[in-house]
This record gives C-alpha cells, structure tokens and sequence, in this order.
C-alpha cells in the first residue's frame, strides 16, 4: 500500500512537472518557479455604440483579456444621465467582491470608461508600467512622511488612477473643496509648462496647470485594494450624496487619505491653509481607515487624458538613435545627454514588446505559414509607426482618455497606428488560443489574460472576438459592433 501511495505520488509530479515544461516550451516563459496571476478588464456600459467598439477593437489588438462590460443592459434615467455613474461604484464593488471572494485578491484590475478610450500599446507595457510607477511613488512617499511612517504605517501606491489639470467636480466649494486644495504637489517639473506653469488667470490658461487632480475614469490596481477603495467610495456616497458624479466621491476619498499622511508630517499645513476659514476638512471616523494606497498617474506613463492637454499631445515616429554622451568642454567631466524625445528613440519596454503584427504571424505560424503569406505589413516594429506621446512628459502612452471635447474621438481615431489594418488584425487576435501576457515575468509574476469563466453563457464562435457582460452572458462581436463597423476600420 505504501509503495502505491510513491508511486501514485511520484507519477503526480512528474505529471506537473510535465505539464509545466510543455507550457514552457510552448510559450517560452518562467513557469517552474514564477508565481502566475491574471489582469481583469472591467467596463462600464449599458449599451453598445461606436465608441465602445472602438475601445473593443483596439483593446483585442493590442492583447489586452476580453473585456467584462459592467452594467449591461441596465436602464438609463433619460433624466438624469449622470445618475449611472453612482449606479457603476455599486456594479463594480459586487463584481469586484465576487472576484476577491473567488480568491483573486491579488490580481490585477484594470477598470476604463466604456465610451472615451482608445488604446495604443501593448497590455505587457501597461503591466510593466504599472510597477515602475509605484516604485516612483513610493520615493515620493517616502521624501512625504519618511521611511519609517511609510513602513510602519503600510503607506504606498497600489491603485493609480487618472491625472487632471482640473479640479472637478468642485460646485459650490470651489477650490475650497477638500477634493482640491489636499490633492499633493504634481509629479511634473515646477516649470515643465513654462514661466506661467500653475499660474492660470482663467479657464483658457488651464493647459499652463501641471496635472494634480483625480480623474476616475482610469484605474488600476490589485482587486483586493481596488475593491477597498470602491467600498470607501460608496460609504461615502451613503452618508454625503452630494452630486451624482462618481468622481466626487472618490476625490474625497482620496482627500481623506492625503489628509491622514499629511498629519505624520512635521509641519503638516502651511499658515495660509489653517488661516483660510473656507477650507473644506475632512472628518476621519473612529472605525475609518483612510489610508487606501491611492496615487495618480501625473505624467502619463499608464494612460493620458486629453482635457487641457490638447497642445501636449502629438504624433510621431520613433526611429531615431541615442546621440553618444560627450564631454561640455575639455579638461570637464561632466557629460551632456540628449533628451531621448529628441533623438526619437523608443523607450525600452515597448522596444521588448511583442511586435505591431504579432498576433498575425502567430496567426500564420499556426498555419504552418510565414509573414511572406498575407499582404499585410508584418515586417513593420514600433520603430516605423506613427504614435501618440505627451511631449512634456516624453511618455508614449498606453491608451488615451479623450476627457474634454469629443469630438477628437472620432477625429484621432484614424491617427491610431492599427486603423488602416484594424479588421485582419481584430481576425488574427480573436484566433489566437489564451496565453502569457509576456514571456517574461513582470512585477514578479507571469500574467495571464483574465480566464472567462464556466459559467459563461452563449455563443462564443464569432471570428472577431467579443466581450463577456457582468452577468456572465458572451456578447459577440457582431450582435455589438457589426452595425459600426464602418466607422472602426478603412473600408
């Protein structure tokens, strides 16, 4: 009987270790020792239009997982159209509880607007992006309250949302509004604007602000900590519904929270702030724990908003090369290096992504073809397209949030580097079986695409892919966006 149970056990292992080779060989990536997890894609939508197709489309090509659109199908208050926005916190805390109860805690979520977003790079340049922001973050934390608060205290950066020029939604406090005035210095440079940097006499100088406040149409962290943050959100929508703007809430949340870091501080409020008799301060609970490791996204590493940055944003290629240091003048040892925006050189994380057409030569490959078998440019590296960057910051960005006048949705939509190839990309992705994010490991781990689950339900056979509702029913792709296909690629 023992000797059963050995071998029983041996065989078992060497199984494992079998099955995990395979993955290894098959996809090239750290599987024997490398812990794995996944990235969830949430969305809010209760309908589909051409803009969420467009969000869809540059999503699936880009390799992020199936998107799961929350709310689908609810009703809309004619009325009151913002009142969906308060409805979204509660959809998206229950799914997000589900997902923590399901024991994914400690994957990552990425939740976006359903009907402003466009993406631009790779979902393993977001990931990786992601990491490095909080590693920035936390120096920052740490210049803020010192090292031994911010251990001792657990304080860091976990959940990132969106940046703003603008502190909104403000009526009737103004800027007294505790969701304002708390919101910590930027992240930019103190004169990256120029001379005028932070000194807008009015709205049309807001391009001059540098990029301090909460916008929540972009978020993403691990769901544990997100979903904390969305239940402080909804506490706080029960006991100060104020407006039906979900951004208010998760402002004050996040007033709540610089307010309690502010306080481990040595001087924690200049004299101008405790001396103004019209500031807005928040009221921290007994039971409240207000540190929720919330930072922003100043620069626009993970995603760019448009509002106010208008002249910040252009297009170009990146297929330059680094200019070698050289000394400043003899018998000196310091070095002058050139701005590589200037050079035009691509940052490192996208030079090691997978290439523009991956998903097609996989495509091919599976086939048992090469590039040479499709009139598509498969040769084509991020070197030779034209891509988005925030000149100011020198960040190519992974998608961007068109915050401010819409009509640039459909205006850019044609500057994306995958609109006069959108459809046989979309064919080739939706073809490909579920794998590896990256190859390699990212923040320690190996990424998955979110699994879509058993219980879901409905067709699942559409050539261009789709998208999963909250209540766990396949949406295809042609029942969503067929209608606007017209507008997503050149016909």
């Amino acid at each position: 009987m023992r000797r059963n149970v050995v071998v029983a056990t041996g065989g078992a292992l060497f199984a494992s270790i079998l099955g995990l080779w395979v993955l290894k060989s098959i996809f090239g990536i750290q599987t024997l020792s490398t812990p794995q997890a996944e990235l969830h894609f949430l969305v809010p939508a209760t309908s589909s239009n051409e803009h969420l197709c467009k969000l869809m489309l540059s999503a699936a090509i880009l390799r992020y997982p199936t998107p799961v659109i929350i709310n689908w199908g609810a009703a809309e208050d004619p009325d009151n159209p913002n009142a969906g926005h308060i409805q979204k916190v509660d959809t998206l805390l229950r799914y997000l509880d589900d997902l923590a109860n399901d024991g994914k805690q400690d994957d990552l979520v990425l939740i976006v607007d359903g009907f402003d977003v466009h993406f631009q790079l790779p979902a393993e340049v977001l990931l990786k992006r992601y990491f490095v922001s909080n590693t920035a973050a936390q120096k920052r934390i740490n210049s803020q309250v010192g090292t031994i608060n911010a251990h001792g205290y657990n304080i860091k950066q976990t959940v990132i949302f969106g940046q703003d020029k603008a502190c909104w939604p403000s009526w009737p406090w103004g800027q007294n509004w505790q969701g304002c005035w708390l919101a910590p210095e930027s992240a930019y440079p103190k004169f990256a604007f120029g001379p005028d940097t932070d000194n807008a006499r009015d709205v049309k100088d807001t391009d001059l602000v540098r990029a301090r406040w909460l916008n929540s149409g972009t978020v993403m962290g691990p769901v544990g900590d997100v979903r904390d943050v969305f239940q402080a959100a909804l506490a706080n929508i029960a006991k100060n519904h104020t407006t039906d703007s979900d951004q208010y809430y998760f402002a004050n949340v996040w007033a709540d929270q610089e307010y309690s870091r502010r306080l481990l501080q040595t001087e924690p409020f200049t004299k101008e702030e405790k001396a103004d008799e019209y500031f807005l301060w928040p009221k921290i609970e007994e039971d409240q724990e207000p540190e929720l490791h919330i930072g922003l996204d100043y620069e626009g590493l993970l995603w760019q908003v448009l509002g106010f940055f208008r002249p910040s944003v252009t297009w170009m290629t990146f297929n330059g090369e680094p200019t070698p240091s050289r000394p400043r003048s003899k018998g000196r040892k310091q070095s002058f290096v050139r701005d590589s925006y200037l050079d035009r050189t691509l940052p490192d994380d996208l030079a090691a992504a997978r290439p523009p057409f991956a998903a097609v030569l996989e495509q091919l490959e599976s086939r048992g073809k090469t590039g040479k078998a499709t009139d598509l440019p498969t040769d084509l590296t991020w070197r030779d397209l034209q891509l988005g960057i925030n000149s100011i910051s020198k960040n190519i960005f992974p998608m961007l949030h068109y915050t401010g006048p819409k009509w640039y949705r459909d205006d850019w939509w044609p500057r994306m580097w995958y609109y006069p190839y959108a459809e046989p990309l979309l064919k080739a992705a939706a073809s490909l079986d579920r794998a590896p994010i990256s190859k390699d490991a990212i923040g320690g781990k190996i990424w998955w695409p979110a699994e879509l689950g058993n219980n879901t339900t409905g067709k699942k056979g559409d050539e261009k892919g789709g998208a999963i509702s909250d209540k766990g029913t396949w949406l295809t792709w042609n029942e969503m966006c067929a209608p606007h296909e017209q507008l997503l690629w050149k016909q």
